[in-house]
């Protein structure tokens, strides 16, 4: 993860299940991450991921 500062913002809107799920990813986390850094987290990864296909 990136020491960037982080002063991008980006509204979304999510379903209360989206909002869920990503609070329970969160919440087994090490430290649980705020929303926001799950967030992040999850999309970094993502990412990632994408790079091999």
């Amino acid at each position: 993860m990136t020491k960037e500062k982080k002063d991008q913002r980006i509204p979304i809107m999510m379903s209360v299940t989206e909002v869920a799920r990503i609070d329970d990813w969160r919440s087994k986390q090490p430290g649980i991450p705020s929303r926001a850094e799950a967030i992040r987290r999850l999309v970094e990864s993502a990412l990632d991921q994408s790079k091999g296909r």
